[in-house]
């Protein structure tokens, strides 16, 4: 049997061969919009969130099986609670990665103590999983729709948390700088609806993450280049996490289409496969520190709305 090593990097390589077929007709992952809750997986029997390279595999799969349900869980899992899986259904791989281990040392004392310790070569596992959809009388999936209005709100309102400053004035372009570690986006009338604003916005806000007192990414490349490249894909696989995660449905349009950069996406993933994972890694570090500065900004308003009410109450009773 093939080392799990070798299964891993196998899989990876079908994954992206897959993708950059789908680049090369002008998309990423899927040419038409998608429900997003399917691109926020996660194991309902052990309250797991797939991420990073996990949840790329399960989006993939997601779109290529049509699935509409976002959970995911190991046969074993489901027979403990009774479960089976459908006739003929097949499961998709996912990997785990061990960086430490523990291990028992002997303390000066002479007493024994368990630390961790970090492993010279990481160790690469795998493990099966498969989608609600594919188990046999599984609970159905009650999708939670918010309205348009709470989605183009909670979008605005995650712009509104930005660590850093982000600027609207009658320019062609939006960009992030990252010497002024300021967003530039155009005039809201440039664009074509508020939802494409929210898309630009998003994807603007995971380049403002790698700035050096941030995750500190390599944001030096000019246009054209590699590195300008991986960024921007780090961006775009960042932005589908983001909007994923808020429970965002909108279907706007980034300011600038990412087909200019297709070219360059698959000649850095045609050079080494395991980029892609590198980029999702990263897009989802610049995500999670997104999302809880987001979560921190809208508990700190609610906090202040709550004192400010009874002052409210007080000025009106005092008319």
């Amino acid at each position: 049997m093939p080392a799990a090593f070798t299964i891993v990097m196998d899989s990876r390589r079908e994954l992206v061969e897959k993708l950059i077929q789908n680049m090369e007709k002008g998309y990423i992952l899927t040419e038409k919009e998608w429900d997003r809750d399917a691109f926020a997986p996660y194991n309902p029997l052990s309250d797991v969130h797939y991420k990073g390279g996990n949840r790329i595999r399960l989006i993939a799969k997601v779109i290529e099986k049509g699935y509409r349900d976002p959970r995911w869980m190991t046969a074993r899992q489901l027979n403990e609670k009774g479960y089976y899986i459908k006739k003929g259904e097949h499961p998709t791989l996912c990997e785990k990665w061990i960086f430490d281990r523990e291990k028992m040392v002997t303390k000066e004392d002479g007493t024994r103590e368990k630390i961790r310790e970090s492993l010279e070569m990481p160790a690469v596992r795998y493990f099966n999983v498969f989608n609600g959809e594919q188990v046999q009388d599984f609970p159905e999936y009650i999708h939670q729709k918010m309205e348009v209005s709470d989605m183009l709100q909670a979008g605005l309102d995650c712009l509104a948390s930005s660590e850093c400053r982000i600027t609207e004035c009658a320019q062609p372009d939006a960009f992030y700088s990252p010497g002024m570690d300021r967003i530039f986006l155009p005039l809201r009338e440039m664009f074509k609806d508020q939802e494409s604003f929210i898309k630009t916005g998003l994807h603007e806000m995971v380049h403002s993450t790698g700035h050096v007192t941030r995750l500190n990414r390599d944001m030096g490349g000019c246009f054209g280049s590699e590195s300008y490249a991986k960024e921007e894909l780090r961006a775009e696989l960042g932005a589908m996490f983001l909007e994923a995660d808020l429970g965002l449905q909108i279907k706007g349009e980034h300011f600038q289409d990412h087909s200019n950069y297709l070219k360059s996406w698959i000649q850095v993933l045609q050079e080494d496969y395991n980029e892609l994972f590198r980029a999702c890694s990263d897009a989802e570090k610049a995500v999670e520190r997104i999302y809880k500065n987001y979560l921190r900004v809208k508990t700190i308003e609610k906090e202040r709305k709550r004192e400010e009410e009874p002052l409210k109450r007080h000025q009106k009773l005092s008319r």
